[in-house]
């Protein structure tokens, strides 16, 4: 199944860090990073959407990923969760590290908040993500969320119209072959 990362854009809350972490820990690049600096210490980020050619697509699961590493006691752990906009936090799961850098995933999830309703496009869209490190101190070098989807079926295709091939078809009643999309709600390519 293909999947895609969604990483944080916006900070809607950030407490027991040096700086604003988005600047560090949603950039792709693991070679920076941000330090806990207090022992109360969280950051809830907005995710950035889902491209828009994903709409009609199935969404099967997702994760949420930390790179990071122990901070000050060798160790630390933290809790990942994912919040609905409408439905509060949820998927929360406690995911650990020692004294080197390494990533931690949480269990695949398919489901809502709700633990029963499916996964949608406009869902995954209303999510931000959460990380709530205990008080050993981490130093965090990615947040991001990964979706796992199915694209969504492709419409029947047309390669000929009253047994003429597509590729001897410059134009049906002056529109050229370019302009048109379907013939009769088929596509047409």
């Amino acid at each position: 199944m293909p999947t895609v990362v969604l990483r944080p854009t916006s900070t809607t809350s950030a407490t027991g860090w040096p700086s604003n972490p988005i600047v560090a820990a949603s950039d792709d690049d693991e070679t920076t990073s941000i330090i806990q600096n207090q022992v109360s210490c969280d950051w809830t980020a907005v995710l950035e959407d889902l491209d828009s050619g994903l709409s009609g697509a199935t969404i099967n699961s997702f994760t949420i990923s930390a790179i990071a590493k122990g901070g000050r006691a060798g160790a630390a752990s933290a809790d990942l969760s994912l919040l609905h906009s409408t439905d509060g936090i949820f998927a929360t799961e406690t995911e650990s590290w020692g004294g080197s850098k390494t990533t931690q995933t949480t269990s695949s999830r398919t489901t809502q908040q709700d633990g029963s309703s499916a996964l949608t496009f406009a869902y995954i869209n209303n999510c931000s993500v959460k990380i709530d490190p205990n008080n050993q101190g981490i130093t965090l070098f990615e947040l991001f969320v990964t979706i796992d989807y199915t694209a969504a079926a492709a419409g029947a295709t047309v390669h000929s119209v009253n047994t003429v091939a597509e590729a001897n078809i410059a134009a049906i009643k002056g529109v050229a072959h370019a302009n048109i999309a379907e013939v009769n709600t088929v596509t047409f390519d």
